[in-house]
């Protein structure tokens, strides 16, 4: 610890900021923050300063933490991997706040110049937080974004739907009522079944796929609907592959813009 700036009680100031910095990256800046005796540095940051307070003092800053962005951007280093689906959320979260103080700052550049200045330089990657909101809606990949996601999922629809009517058929049955347990349609190990009593197991064709914690119910795919239960298989199959291609493509295309993404990040963490 140097002695001088603790007896000017440097530290204990960089404590009461770290109170208000809200992100990651901020906390970050804070810790690598040093005195300088650079004149001319000292006069620049402080005009920006007296205009951020300004500026403050009427509008609120459209940042907030994305916490796992700095993992993220860590990853990205290494080559061949895959970004899941949050992951490539917190890259379009942090790049729509990135577009929003851009906006803010271009239409105020008059009042604050100095805020302006810094704003103009963050890289542009709307583009980029563009093709990532098409490509990823409510947690999951928009069927808009591939014809052949939409296909599949359209296939996945329309399957389970037919499956689920055959087997509703089926527990209405009054032929299948000593057999039934209730009359329900459940799934085990990813498969549509039916609770088949115990003791009347050899009374219905079909497979086993598990039994209750009782032991009183066993959970029975019919043989009516194996061919069904194997096309939804198949096509649940199709869409996670599906899916990881895309994500694949999309880590890509942001991998390309790491160095931006970092800059940014440096950027909003001395914001």
């Amino acid at each position: 610890m140097d002695f001088s700036l603790d007896a000017l009680e440097y530290y204990r100031l960089k404590d009461l900021l770290g109170r208000y910095v809200s992100t990651e990256a901020g906390k970050l800046a804070l810790d690598d923050l040093a005195p300088t005796a650079d004149e001319q540095k000292l006069e620049s940051e402080h005009a920006i300063t007296a205009e951020a307070m300004s500026y403050l003092r009427e509008h609120r800053l459209p940042f907030h933490d994305v916490p796992m962005l700095g993992q993220v951007l860590d990853k990205l280093t290494v080559s061949g991997v895959m970004l899941e689906i949050p992951e490539i959320e917190a890259i379009q979260l942090f790049l729509t706040q990135v577009e929003g103080l851009r906006i803010q700052w271009k239409e105020d550049r008059e009042k604050f110049p100095k805020l302006a200045q810094t704003a103009h330089r963050f890289p542009d990657l709307r583009e980029l937080g563009k093709h990532l909101g098409r490509a990823i809606q409510n947690g999951e990949v928009d069927d808009k974004y591939s014809p052949e996601l939409a296909r599949i999922r359209k296939a996945l629809s329309t399957t389970r739907s037919r499956l689920t009517e055959k087997l509703e058929s089926i527990v209405r049955s009054p032929a299948y009522s000593p057999q039934l347990q209730e009359q329900i349609v459940t799934i085990r190990n990813g498969r549509f079944v039916i609770p088949i009593r115990t003791e009347q197991k050899r009374s219905v064709e079909g497979i086993i796929h598990g039994s209750s914690s009782s032991g009183a119910t066993v959970f029975m795919e019919p043989l009516a609907v194996l061919e069904m239960n194997n096309e939804l298989v198949r096509l649940q199959d199709e869409e996670r592959a599906e899916i990881t291609r895309i994500l694949a493509e999309l880590t890509d295309l942001i991998q390309a813009s790491t160095a931006s993404l970092a800059f940014a990040r440096s950027l909003s963490a001395y914001i």
